[in-house]
């Protein structure tokens, strides 16, 4: 057609809006009841009842877990940022 690409106005795919999976609860209770190991079990329970990512989780040290105020202090986050 001898026409330059207009590559700017061809409209781009959108992609679907996927919602996350969320356990029941007693799938979350299987889940914890599954490891007899205690350290183990308080992973998986901070990940799943702050929603951390495994990194951030890994990351994890005692002293950033403050039982008083019940926050957790996240290290080197997404995009390296402390939350």
């Amino acid at each position: 057609m001898e026409r330059p690409w207009e590559v700017e106005k061809i409209p781009r795919a959108k992609r679907p809006v996927t919602m996350p999976v969320i356990l029941e609860k007693g799938e979350v209770r299987r889940l914890l009841a599954a490891t007899n190991n205690l350290k183990h079990k308080a992973i998986l329970a901070i990940t799943y009842g702050s929603g951390l990512r495994i990194s951030e989780v890994a990351h994890l040290m005692v002293g950033d877990i403050d039982s008083a105020r019940m926050t957790v202090l996240v290290r080197q986050g997404k995009c390296r940022r402390d939350r």
